[in-house]
C-alpha cells in the first residue's frame, strides 16, 4: 500500500510541476499569436501623389471586390470644384486633395460622434466624385479618371 502512495504522490507531484512549466509556455504562446495576428485594414481611398505639371492625382483605392481583397490605382485628373453655394471652378486646377490623406467613405455620420459627411462614388462614366462637409461647407470635387490599375498582391500584408 505504501508504494502504491508514493508512486500516486510521485505521479502528482510530477503533473503539478509539468502544469506550473507549461502553463507559463502556454499562456506566452497564446498572447504572441494574438499579437501576431494580423489587423483587417481600413478600407478606403489614400492619396499618395499630385503631378503639378499634368495635374494628375493618385489615388490608391482598397478594398474587397467581389469577396477578393484589392488595391487599385486610380488616376484622375479634376473636372470641377464647388464649395457650398459658390459657383463651381472648372478645369485640371480647381480641385485640392491632401497627399497622404486617407478618406473612409461616411455616407451617413452619426452627429453624436462628430463625424464629417464623406461621400467618394466611382461612376461607370469613368468619373470619381468626393463629397465631404455640410450645408455652406460642402464641398464637392469631380474628376475624370484616366487610368484604372489593380496592383499585385502585397505577400507582408
Amino acid at each position: 500500500m505504501t508504494g502504491w502512495r508514493k508512486c500516486r504522490r510521485t505521479t502528482k507531484t510530477l503533473m503539478m510541476n509539468t502544469v506550473k512549466t507549461l502553463t507559463p509556455m502556454l499562456l506566452a504562446f497564446v498572447m504572441v499569436s494574438l499579437g501576431c495576428t494580423k489587423k483587417p485594414e481600413v478600407e478606403g481611398y489614400r492619396v499618395v501623389s499630385y503631378d503639378a505639371a499634368t495635374h494628375q492625382w493618385v489615388i490608391l483605392r482598397n478594398g474587397t471586390f467581389e469577396g477578393k481583397y484589392l488595391t487599385k490605382r486610380i488616376t484622375v485628373v479634376c473636372s470641377f470644384y464647388k464649395w457650398g453655394d459658390h459657383e463651381a471652378v472648372t478645369g485640371p486646377e480647381a480641385c485640392h486633395l491632401q497627399v497622404g490623406r486617407m478618406m473612409i467613405p461616411n455616407p451617413l455620420p452619426r452627429p453624436e460622434k462628430g463625424n464629417e459627411f464623406l461621400d467618394i462614388f466611382e461612376m461607370p462614366t469613368e468619373t470619381l466624385a468626393i463629397t465631404e462637409g455640410k450645408g455652406a461647407d460642402r464641398v464637392e470635387q469631380q474628376f475624370t479618371i484616366l487610368k484604372y490599375e489593380v496592383l499585385p498582391d502585397n505577400p507582408n500584408r
